[in-house]
């Protein structure tokens, strides 16, 4: 993959990858998706698939490329060693004022 080191462990899943994309564009296209993360589309669509049954994603298919909603309601294992901003990208405007009035 281009700008990508080959490693032996991965620290972040492609769950995670996938629901970091989502939630900065909920309308990406199940090909762009799979190009972006360096996978098959059939290797999207089974995390995909995983993610709605588990209840971490809601698909709404009326029409393509479907629209995907986080659950942010849902527990994330693990999820308090993470930092919020990586997986809410549309909080970090509001981190950054919340950081200059404090700071």
């Amino acid at each position: 993959m281009e700008g990508h080191e080959e490693v032996g462990v991965t620290f972040v899943t492609l769950y995670a990858r996938i629901v970091y994309e989502l939630a900065g564009n909920p309308r990406m296209a199940q090909e762009t998706l799979a190009r972006r993360l360096d996978v098959t589309m059939r290797t999207v669509q089974r995390h995909l698939a995983t993610l709605e049954q588990e209840g971490y994603l809601r698909i709404r298919r009326e029409r393509k490329p479907f629209t995907y909603e986080v659950d942010w309601n849902r527990p994330i294992p693990y999820f308090g060693q993470l930092r919020v901003a990586t997986f809410r990208p549309e909080l970090l405007d509001r981190l950054a004022r919340l950081d200059r009035e404090t700071g």
